[in-house]
């Protein structure tokens, strides 16, 4: 069983190292199991929402014009899936977020096997920090929608929004585990800039298709190699 040991005259924030371990860990049973069971429950969603709008869309008249009414009932139906599998990874990392306390304890086992044990997030505390942080994403990219009349002024401004979003929901995420508010705000607030550098390579394999599926995953694994790393720095 790998364990990293930390060592002072090692750079305690080499981003790289913690990618290579989280990006190896994907392939593990814990992961695989955490990200078919999101993928699957989040295909299901999809797939009844948009049965749902479907028939509520049919079953709406529109227009008298039969003709019509058929053309915009198709329209509409794959407007609203289009809509709905853009949305599948944010599902997919909702989702995930209610089960990535098995993840936390799976890099721990690995990486931190002398840890003790961490009082975990109860059920409650992640599904809000889930909630609140895809609410906040899905309001601030619809308020930044209009500057995709620019498209190079919008992907970096996205790219840097999404970043932050990320970078603070996956570190609340493992944070909040081991220390209280308190302290998860004053360590924030202290290595914001280090932790954003995390949300940014987060934020930019969340724009891959398809790959963007472990974001949830390889954003809790990284993070959670992150904040041991600045543990490790406070108590030096």
């Amino acid at each position: 069983m790998a364990c990293y040991n930390y060592n002072r005259q090692e750079d305690k924030f080499n981003m790289l190292n913690s990618i290579i371990k989280s990006l190896n860990q994907i392939y593990t049973a814990p992961f695989r199991r955490v990200l078919f069971l999101s993928i699957f429950l989040s295909l299901l969603t999809t797939l009844l929402l948009w049965a749902l709008i479907n028939k509520i869309m049919f079953n709406t008249t529109l227009t008298s014009i039969t003709w019509l009414e058929w053309i915009l009932d198709i329209l509409g139906g794959g407007a609203t899936f289009i809509l709905l599998v853009l949305f599948l990874p944010t599902l997919v990392g909702l989702i995930a977020s209610f089960m990535l306390e098995s993840i936390c304890r799976s890099v721990e086992l690995v990486y931190y096997p002398s840890l003790p044990k961490a009082k975990g997030q109860t059920l409650f505390t992640g599904m809000l920090v889930g909630l609140r942080f895809t609410v906040t994403m899905i309001v601030l990219n619809l308020i930044f929608l209009p500057l995709i009349v620019i498209p190079p002024v919008y992907l970096f401004a996205s790219w840097a929004l999404n970043g932050y979003l990320l970078s603070r929901e996956f570190f609340e995420l493992v944070a909040y585990r081991r220390l209280d508010k308190v302290n998860v705000n004053r360590i924030y607030k202290k290595f914001r800039f280090t932790l954003l550098g995390y949300g940014l390579v987060i934020a930019f394999i969340s724009i891959i298709p398809v790959i963007n599926f472990i974001v949830p995953l390889f954003g809790t694994a990284v993070m959670l190699h992150a904040f041991q790393r600045i543990q490790s720095t406070e108590l030096v």
